[in-house]
């Protein structure tokens, strides 16, 4: 039973927010779906008048995700920036979706493994169409002479390993600003480590 002047929608909205703290904090497999009611103050059984399996709040988390990145992403790679540009502001924007929320970005990058098929298979072409995007354009960049010419696939792996693992550490109001990881981290993938003439 939906709580007065409490619409379903708000109690599902409420429903995946607690979820998705646990499943960041604890991991999907040590969060039962009691844990989840305890978070929201009801009865477990209740929870299943707004879902039906607890792998079901599992997608919803990392479909919205998903779509976050592509949102963020898929504007830049089809804008008529020259390729570096558009490789700049994809890893500004990429820090930023994990940045705007660490818990759904973790959630994202590692308790995806717990799903089932078909959505396992579903899941993981939508994150292979994300990771073809940038190699595009890395791809793009080597063959008008921006890029040096390396590996196209290991350079993408590298660029979103490093970009990926932001939400392990970063914390609001900390040191650096999203901005300050995006630029500090396109830097030393673009420039290295090595000092200029070293």
């Amino acid at each position: 039973m939906v709580p007065m002047g409490e619409t379903p929608i708000q109690r599902r909205g409420e429903l995946i927010a607690a979820a998705e703290r646990l499943f960041s904090d604890r991991g999907y497999e040590a969060t039962s779906v009691r844990d989840i009611a305890d978070a929201l103050n009801i009865k477990a059984g209740s929870l299943y008048a707004h879902i039906e399996t607890k792998e079901d709040v599992l997608w919803e988390i990392l479909e919205g995700a998903a779509t976050r990145f592509f949102e963020a992403v898929r504007p830049i790679v089809h804008s008529n920036l020259v390729p570096v540009e558009k490789l700049r502001r994809v890893i500004a924007a990429h820090v930023k979706v994990i940045t705007d929320s660490a818990s759904s970005a973790a959630i994202y990058l590692t308790e995806w493994r717990h799903l089932s098929e078909p959505r396992r298979s579903q899941f993981t072409a939508r994150r292979d169409e994300y990771e073809q995007m940038l190699r595009g354009l890395i791809r793009q960049g080597i063959h008008e002479g921006v890029l040096a010419d390396v590996d196209e696939k290991f350079a993408t792996l590298l660029i979103l390993s490093s970009m990926n693992w932001v939400y392990q550490w970063y914390k609001p109001g900390g040191p650096m600003t999203p901005e300050d990881i995006a630029r500090t981290l396109t830097d030393m993938l673009f420039k290295g480590l090595k000092r200029a003439g070293a």
